[in-house]
């Protein structure tokens, strides 16, 4: 990523940064901390395709894996579950 880029929302140059990226699928919600990101310094926050691609990846994954975990699971789980994420 570049330093270059603008904010479509505010404008501002953005710099690279991290960002979170919250999913809520199937009762489960996951939050990926820690993803490489333009920050502009109004708190707006991007990705590129590639890495929204492989995000996307990750939390299909994660919620195939939680779900096939559940139905396992002899106990009534609680409706809601929360995966985290982080580096």
């Amino acid at each position: 990523m570049s330093a270059y880029f603008t904010c479509p929302e505010c404008g501002q140059p953005t710099l690279d940064g991290l960002t979170e990226m919250t999913y809520e699928l199937e009762g489960t919600k996951v939050t990926i901390k820690d993803v490489p990101a333009q920050r502009c310094p109004n708190g707006h926050s991007y990705v590129d395709g590639y890495t929204a691609e492989s995000v996307n990846r990750l939390v299909n994954h994660v919620i195939e894996d939680v779900s096939a975990y559940s139905k396992r699971l002899a106990r009534r789980l609680t409706p809601r579950r929360e995966v985290v994420i982080a580096a």
